[in-house]
């Protein structure tokens, strides 16, 4: 495993992270067990992975980690999880409940304190009033010794430009922040890590890979449909396989080389991959530890998908 500084919380993180959302849950979705949970976080600590993100709306993934890390030393791995700041009808929510989340999240996962907790997809309409009244919250509980550093992630299908993280680099209220970056969003790489990296705060990447680079039909959907809305030029990438042109080499598909795009910037700390299955992440650690991609590729990437600053990728 490749270890990364995580920013100014120094902490040595694996460049593959283990997360417990985004379409399967952590397994949830397709029936996962305690027992199965618990195969796949021992394979990816078998790997070498030291830091796993979860949250509060990820339905019982904080209590399925906490399971699963039952009986591994505290010190070799890290927790990150993520309080969500709106209530079912999406109205801001109390002070007290933020505080309420902290403490069950220790709970849930069996943890005498939290290593990095997150606020959960902040938009940018929500950003002052929860700066005001959630972050002495948080302030409060790290001085507690219950969290160790504080973060942000954004909703990234709501603010591909990434509003609300320019802003919260710019306040520095923040150790790290969670981008959704891919080599179908590169955007990140204008308006967030330059900015990201002056503040020494630590850069988690999400959506490196979902549906459209890793379900072929998808892919062929989100080009076509570009291509339609005079996006990508007729003759940008090959309609019937879009991006197999990457395929070559040491590079074994399309997944593969998405993984290892996004591992080459060096604002890049740690790289999420969601999975219920442990061969998937066998696969996945794979990718993003075989270097990155031929620099004519990165170039070619970068011209076709550079300018696009629309949410791609689920």
């Amino acid at each position: 495993m490749e270890y990364r500084r995580l920013g100014r919380t120094e902490l040595e993180v694996s460049l593959v992270s283990l997360g417990t959302g985004g379409p399967s849950r952590f397994g949830q979705d397709r029936g996962t067990t305690p027992a199965a949970a618990r195969r796949l976080v021992r394979r990816a600590l078998d790997h070498g992975v030291n830091l796993f993100d979860t949250a509060q709306g990820y339905g019982d993934s904080e209590t399925l980690l906490g399971q699963a890390l039952d009986g591994v030393p505290r010190d070799e791995y890290l927790i990150a999880t993520k309080v969500s700041y709106r209530d079912k009808d999406e109205r801001v929510i109390a002070p007290d409940e933020v505080s309420r989340t902290i403490d069950r999240a220790l709970r849930r996962l069996d943890v005498d304190v939290i290593d990095v907790m997150q606020i959960h997809g902040l938009q940018d309409e929500h950003y002052d009033e929860v700066i005001e009244r959630h972050l002495p919250v948080l302030k409060d509980a790290q001085a507690a010794g219950k969290i160790r550093f504080i973060g942000v992630t954004e909703r990234f299908t709501h603010d591909p430009g990434h509003d609300m993280l320019r802003r919260a680099i710019a306040d520095d209220h923040f150790d790290t922040l969670m981008v959704g970056y891919s080599l179908l969003h590169q955007g990140a790489e204008r308006t967030v890590f330059p900015a990201a990296q002056a503040a020494d705060i630590g850069v988690i990447i999400m959506i490196a890979v979902r549906r459209a680079l890793s379900i072929p039909e998808r892919l062929r959907e989100v080009i076509a449909d570009l291509v339609e809305r005079g996006q990508l030029p007729d003759d940008a990438v090959p309609a019937d396989d879009p991006l197999g042109w990457l395929v070559r080499g040491d590079v074994t598909s399309v997944v593969d080389a998405a993984y290892r795009f996004v591992r080459e910037h060096d604002a890049v700390d740690t790289v999420l991959t969601g999975t219920s299955r442990p061969e998937h992440l066998d696969a996945n650690v794979a990718a993003l530890l075989r270097g990155t991609l031929p620099a004519s590729d990165q170039r070619h990437l970068r011209e076709i998908f550079g300018h696009l600053e629309e949410a791609l990728g689920n």
